[in-house]
């Protein structure tokens, strides 16, 4: 994974929307282990990260729980192997998934 400082203007606004949309869903994940739903969780992280992939391209996010259904063009742009590459830096870097793992054996890094 590239530093921000190395990316392109086209590949930062694509990291910061695949940034916000994971940090939503993954705290919302995180919410559903202490309220008790854990099957509202994906099974596996591969799951998971095609959810958040998913969701990177239909939707845009400012970061502040404000989500809008109009996928922002720089993401398309920026490619799927580099959203990709910025879902599993997320993942390999968020210590949220720790805790999601103790409830879901699969997610375990």
């Amino acid at each position: 994974m590239m530093k921000v400082s190395e990316m392109n203007g086209t590949q930062k606004i694509a990291y910061r929307n695949t940034k916000n949309i994971f940090n939503y869903e993954v705290g919302g994940w995180v919410n559903c282990c202490y309220d008790g739903y854990e099957d509202d969780i994906p099974d596996t992280i591969e799951e998971a990260k095609e959810i958040i992939y998913d969701e990177t391209l239909t939707c845009s996010s400012r970061g502040d729980g404000h989500f809008s259904m109009h996928p922002i063009d720089e993401v398309r742009f920026a490619g799927r192997e580099f959203i990709l590459s910025v879902i599993d830096h997320l993942f390999s870097t968020d210590g949220d998934i720790n805790e999601i793992a103790a409830y879901k054996p699969n997610w375990k890094r």
